[in-house]
């Protein structure tokens, strides 16, 4: 059985059909349902179910899948190891505001063991993608200490976050310094908040940002569905935001000190990976 073949077999596998793969793979339907074929002629075995557009796996698939992933890794070591390298590539999945305060750092990590790599990211808040083998890593957020480890997925804790009350350094409200503002004095003041979870995971019975809304309504003078955004709408139209504290770290803003509000949101960033797959770059993260 061909190596490249198998490597073709996991990309289709991976892939919601047929033509998305070909796609992928810059290649015709026609030429890649051949190959799927050859594969199944070769093991005696029907790896997909066919309806129509869309193939799934059959229980003789999904052992493959999981055995050629396994082996185009090993391939890549040998080749490493022999000293015809190929430049590694990192795939890797999370939130917006995640992956632009977290993932610079661990690439420094890289260069600093001289580990050149290509990159890939993709825009996902939980471990979907990881689990679907579409990237290596998932860097996640859940909430206080909750690890999201499991049979198949390691998960290292990178950092924790405290979401914090900001504003612009030139709102009112930053000209108090290091005084408390009492709760009642902030609710006064619109807010900008997420339409989405762009932060990762928060409790249900909160709002996007994790603040308490039942107890303490805000003026919500905008919604938006991207951090970028958010920090746009604090630094030029005077809106306050609850937010991860990495974030006003970045882009200096004011962190307001409030008083009269018992509740806090807390979260750990974690860096998860598969427990059978060890990609020789991975060792920088250990």
């Amino acid at each position: 059985m061909k190596l490249n073949d198998l490597a073709i077999f996991v990309e289709v596998a991976k892939a919601p059909s047929l033509r998305s793969a070909a796609n992928q793979l810059d290649m015709q339907p026609g030429t890649l349902s051949k190959i799927i074929k050859r594969i199944e002629a070769y093991y005696q075995q029907e790896l997909f179910n066919r309806h129509s557009a869309n193939w799934t796996l059959t229980s003789s698939g999904e052992m493959l899948f999981q055995r050629a992933i396994e082996l185009v890794a090993i391939n890549d070591k040998i080749e490493r190891e022999l000293g015809k390298p190929r430049r590694p590539h990192m795939r890797v999945s999370g939130s917006e505001a995640i992956l632009g305060y977290f993932l610079p750092t661990l690439l420094q990590r890289l260069s600093a063991k001289q580990i050149h790599i290509s990159l890939e990211t993709k825009d996902a808040q939980d471990l979907a993608l990881l689990r679907k083998h579409d990237v290596d890593l998932a860097l996640v957020s859940s909430l206080s200490t909750q690890n999201p480890s499991d049979r198949q997925i390691v998960a290292d804790a990178i950092s924790t976050v405290n979401f914090v009350t900001v504003v612009d350094s030139s709102h009112p409200l930053a000209a108090r310094g290091q005084k408390s503002v009492f709760i009642e004095e902030v609710l006064e003041y619109p807010f900008v908040v997420p339409s989405k979870a762009i932060y990762g995971s928060v409790d249900t019975s909160r709002s996007h940002d994790g603040w308490h809304n039942d107890d303490f309504s805000r003026h919500i003078m905008a919604r938006v569905d991207t951090a970028s955004m958010l920090i746009a709408m604090v630094k030029t139209q005077g809106m306050l935001a609850y937010l991860p504290d990495y974030i006003a770290r970045e882009h200096n803003l004011k962190v307001i000190s409030i008083e009269g509000c018992p509740y806090s949101c807390e979260q750990t960033i974690w860096m998860c990976r598969h427990k059978q797959l060890h990609h020789h770059w991975m060792q920088a993260f250990v």
